[in-house]
């Protein structure tokens, strides 16, 4: 899980540069982390990074910057571990916050179907049936071209709820600088010229993360998002990757999919 951490896109210079600009430009930068009236902490808003890079910082460059306090979220106990055997600190409080869903994967698709209990296994072949009846040759495609991106944007923003009122201006303007960067996509699941999901994702030499998604509503009684997060896994398995990273959040579908929970943590140290 550390080099899944560590390889992360999150934790990448091309990254933070957005998170900042999207975020945080009115702050003074520091490492990896911000400062704002004597306090670091993390660079962007918690709710779309998922994980965090190391704590990198050392005693020295804090009291130089007259650092007071040190804020962080996201982080897995490794990194609390590393960070806090290299610093000095008065008092250091480590509390469980957000939960990450992970899904390590099989050398093939039937191992991976093995995997699943006797109920997520048929739960997932009846989806895939009913499926299939009505979308007798829906393909999977991946892309990085504009008018895919447009379809992810607008199925946002159709969305009922929060979903729906989540993809603002700003938010796509934040997406799309997104997807020019190395080794982001779009995977999608095209039936007759519709695009009726997608999959927002990173891939690494490794595996995949999978950072947003959307769907057309008209099917949303056929499951689509099961199906492409399927489909994609079986993708994946195919070109010998081995992880498949549901990110934050604990949708029941991460865990029907074979999913496995992994805690995060937030730290406050006093200097």
């Amino acid at each position: 899980m550390k080099e899944q951490v560590l390889t992360s896109p999150f934790v990448s210079k091309e990254f933070l540069n957005l998170a900042y600009n999207f975020s945080d430009s009115d702050k003074q930068l520091f490492n990896n982390c911000v400062i704002d009236n004597k306090v670091v902490s993390n660079t962007g808003n918690r709710d779309f990074i998922d994980y965090r890079p190391e704590i990198a910082f050392t005693n020295e460059e804090l009291h130089k910057n007259n650092v007071e306090k040190v804020m962080l979220d996201s982080l897995h106990y490794f990194q609390i571990k590393d960070g806090l055997s290299n610093l000095h600190y008065k008092e250091a409080v480590i509390s469980k916050s957000d939960i990450a869903v992970t899904l390590p994967l099989a050398s093939s698709y039937d191992a991976y179907l093995l995997s699943l209990s006797k109920k997520k296994r048929h739960e997932l072949k009846r989806k895939k049936r009913n499926f299939e009846k009505e979308i007798t040759d829906g393909v999977l495609m991946e892309s990085k071209d504009n008018d895919i991106f447009k379809e992810f944007i607008n199925q946002h923003r159709s969305s009922d709820g929060d979903k729906g009122s989540f993809m603002t201006e700003e938010f796509e303007s934040f997406f799309y600088d997104l997807l020019q960067l190395e080794n982001w996509k779009i995977y999608y699941l095209e039936f007759k010229n519709t695009v009726i999901s997608t999959a927002f994702c990173y891939e690494s030499e490794n595996g995949c993360y999978l950072y947003n998604s959307s769907r057309n509503n008209q099917f949303n009684h056929l499951n689509p998002g099961i199906v492409i997060n399927d489909m994609i896994i079986n993708n994946l398995i195919e070109k010998g990757k081995t992880f498949f990273d549901f990110l934050k959040g604990t949708e029941r579908y991460k865990y029907d999919l074979g999913g496995q929970s992994v805690q995060l943590y937030d730290l406050q140290i006093k200097i």
